[in-house]
Order: C-alpha cells, then structure tokens, then sequence
C-alpha cells in the first residue's frame, strides 16, 4: 500500500506527514520551500499549478509529476495545453475527476488522475460499500480509457 498526505500547505507540515510515513505529498498550490524539503526526504510532491510559470517552476525545482489544480476549472484540454511547451512535464488533475470523466482526462495527457469528492462520497454517511464499488468503477473507466 502507498500512502500519500494532501492538503500539504508548508515545508513544517511535509516534514510532520513525511515522519508519519507519507510515501508522497500532495499540495494544492506550489510552494518551492515544500518541493525542497520534500526532495530532501526523496518524497515525490506534486504541488497544485494553474499556470506554464507554476509548471515550470515545479519542474525547475525537482518534480516529476505536477498536480494540475482545479481541474474542474481548466477542463481537460489544460493537460494537452501544458504539455504543448512542456511535453517533458507528467500532469495530474485533480478536483472535479470523476468516473464520467477520467478518460478526457487521460485522452488529453494525463499520466495519472487525482480524485476524492466523487470517490468518496458514500463515506460520509457510513456506506463505505459505496465507496469500494466507485472505486471498481473508477479500476474499470480508467482501464477502459488506456486502451
């Protein structure tokens, strides 16, 4: 199992998850003191970009998969935007991925998807059967959209 931390906002709060066991760090925004310490550690960040300026800071600075965040402002077309002039970056988004839309995502570029909201859902009134067959669904539109 790998476990990651998210909602990263500081290099204190990286360092607190890091030492807690996080295998990686998630952030919605970019913050090159985090990058740093979290390279220190050799802990994969993906921080939070919204902009070519943030990607390419991002990818100045060490990491080697770049959140893209929200995605359900920028839309799918971001990914295949960023990779334009980057097409060495890995993109991600996150915010706004869901079943019915994961394989845009992936069509576009993506090398992965982040998702929470619409994965866990059924988690907040108990019926964790919910989330473990959003999850199947989720297995089966990303297979689906590799193909």
């Amino acid at each position: 199992m790998v476990i990651g931390a998210g909602t990263v906002l500081d290099p204190e709060t990286a360092r607190a998850v890091i030492l807690a066991g996080a295998n990686y760090v998630v952030s919605p925004g970019l913050n090159v003191d985090t990058i740093k310490l979290c390279n220190r550690y050799r802990v994969p960040m993906l921080p939070g970009v919204m902009s070519p300026t943030e990607a390419i800071t991002a990818l100045e600075a060490g990491c080697d998969i770049i959140k893209v965040f929200p995605g359900n402002v920028v839309g799918p077309g971001a990914i295949s935007s960023f990779k334009g002039p980057l097409p060495q970056g890995d993109f991600m988004p996150s915010g706004g991925v869901d079943v019915d839309n994961v394989d845009k995502w992936l069509k576009a570029g993506a090398c992965a998807v982040g998702t929470g909201s619409s994965l866990t859902k059924g988690a907040k009134t108990g019926d964790f059967a919910a989330v473990t067959a959003k999850a199947r669904e989720f297995v089966e539109a990303v297979a689906a959209a590799r193909k």
